[in-house]
């Protein structure tokens, strides 16, 4: 027996008995346990959890967890209620994982409603273990490159081509130095661009001009998805999203008390192109299109939630050129003075000539 196997099949048994011993404190006739429909789970694996319910009476309602009783690297897609008999009933989770190791599911609390008095039960724990997708060999660990021998490096020559080529370059910038032409320049005007006009046009870009299912270049597809939505909250939010981690963005969605749903599809495209740009994982072409889908339907919504915000940046925008047009309207270039001055000096020297 393989190590691995061995050491799964011990954790198996040690939650099992923790199972029952916990069962011993309960009533004999009430209890739940927890199951999984695989016995481990790669990046990006769909699979269902089980949880079996027994009771001692009826009750008028069941109180299952929701999503937020599981862990952040467990993300629930659906769950389906099972009434089995008036004594025993079940819920099947359809979840999928998107962890990179062995992770423990604490047991989870179920509420029994009867009347007015409410009382909970607990399931057993759910280990869940890792399987890599990257091959055998590449998950063993490289050997370490020998140590650089700093002391043999030519430092002082180094230092001196680098001070050579600073000083070339400043020589260079002051003999092809030129005047300042004091021609003033038209105003040129930049029309609004709108956030949302410009993930239109970035979605759209990526589904006309690049054929996915000829070039196969998954991490392109998913890294414009992502960056182009990251690009849209912090043009119109104001938020560093394109420089953050996706755990850090969404916690400036929290704080920014951004639409829920906006959230939960922002969550699930940086979520997925994490997976093929870090994690290896690699998609299908179904894959692919359904999280276009997602982003489309991010547009739609953040179309009807953003609207009001969109509006008030575009009146601030055009209000601000306003104040800018009105500034260059009213500078007035230093030469138009002298000219202007100078002028009437000329004119009353030709006329002392001519008196004289």
């Amino acid at each position: 027996m393989k190590p691995g196997t061995l050491r799964k099949n011990i954790l198996r048994s040690l939650y099992c008995i923790s199972f029952f011993i916990f069962l011993g404190g309960q009533a004999v006739s009430q209890s739940s346990f927890i199951s999984s429909s695989v016995d481990s789970v790669s990046v990006g694996e769909v699979f269902n959890i089980s949880l079996k319910v027994q009771l001692d009476k009826e009750y008028d309602r069941i109180v299952y967890p929701d999503s937020s009783g599981f862990p952040q690297e467990v993300e629930l897609l659906s769950s389906q209620q099972y009434r089995i008999t008036d004594f025993a009933d079940s819920i099947s989770y359809r979840v999928q994982f998107f962890g990179n190791k062995d992770l423990n599911i604490a047991p989870l609390q179920i509420g029994l409603i009867s009347d007015s008095d409410t009382s909970y039960i607990y399931s057993n724990g759910l280990p869940l273990f890792f399987k890599t997708v990257l091959p055998a060999e590449d998950a063993e660990l490289k050997p370490m490159k020998p140590i650089f021998d700093f002391k043999g490096f030519p430092w002082a020559a180094v230092l001196i081509a680098i001070a050579v080529l600073v000083a070339a370059y400043f020589v260079y910038r002051i003999l092809t130095k030129k005047e300042p032409e004091p021609e003033r320049k038209p105003f040129e005007f930049k029309p609004f661009q709108n956030p949302l006009t410009e993930l239109e046009n970035s979605l759209s870009k990526l589904k006309n001009e690049y054929d996915l299912a000829v070039t196969k270049d998954f991490k392109f597809f998913y890294s414009t998805l992502s960056d182009s939505i990251r690009a849209y909250f912090e043009e119109l939010y104001n938020i560093p999203a394109l420089e953050s981690t996706t755990r850090e963005l969404m916690r400036f969605l929290d704080a920014f008390g951004v639409d829920i749903e906006m959230v939960k599809q922002t969550r699930t495209i940086l979520n997925r192109s994490d997976m093929v740009k870090f994690a290896k994982f690699t998609p299908t072409l179904d894959d692919a299109w359904d999280c276009y889908q997602t982003a489309i339907d991010f547009v739609d919504r953040a179309r009807l939630v953003d609207a009001s915000r969109i509006s008030r940046k575009k009146q601030a925008y055009e209000a601000s050129f306003r104040d800018m047009m009105m500034q260059h309207e009213n500078e007035v270039p230093e030469s138009s003075d002298d000219t202007e001055v100078q002028e009437p000096e000329e004119k009353e020297s030709t006329k002392d000539q001519e008196a004289k």
